[in-house]
């Protein structure tokens, strides 16, 4: 049973994983677009140090590894499924590990990689504490559950 006060941290929490999650999707995709698209150049410097010197791979991958996920993640907490805490941890830690390595590859700062690090921490973060919550939404046994033979 939860007090009302729980019920409405937990509705806190999964709108901040919703709007987190579901900002950091947009502008991945918005990204990808770019990339693939041409609509962003990244220059010849840094588009000879990306995987197989493609800016359409590299739309693909950032869709992939952080576009995919952010979206399921804001999806599963969209519709309450005890699976989006799960989902935003690991979502979350996709992103921190994508702009740890982004500047490695490319060879550059860009003032958006801490932007999106604190995004993708507050992303796991949401997750874990809706992981904690002590009102039903918890994570579903990983990775099986128990038989009940």
């Amino acid at each position: 049973m939860s007090t009302f006060q729980q019920r409405r941290v937990q509705r806190a929490r999964r709108a901040g994983l919703i709007g987190s999650a579901g900002f950091v999707a947009f502008w991945a995709f918005a990204g990808a677009i770019g990339l693939i698209g041409g609509g962003i150049d990244l220059g010849p410097e840094i588009t000879a140090r990306l995987p197989l010197e493609s800016q359409v791979l590299a739309g693909l991958l950032l869709a992939a590894i952080v576009g995919v996920p952010m979206t399921y993640t804001a999806i599963l907490a969209l519709r309450a499924l005890p699976s989006a805490a799960v989902t935003g941890i690991g979502s979350g830690l996709l992103l921190l590990g994508w702009v740890a390595i982004q500047p490695l590859v490319i060879g550059q700062f860009n003032w958006l990689q801490p932007v999106f690090g604190v995004l993708g921490g507050s992303v796991c973060l949401l997750g874990s504490s809706l992981c904690r919550s002590s009102d039903g939404f918890r994570s579903p046994k990983f990775p099986f559950r128990p038989s009940p033979a």
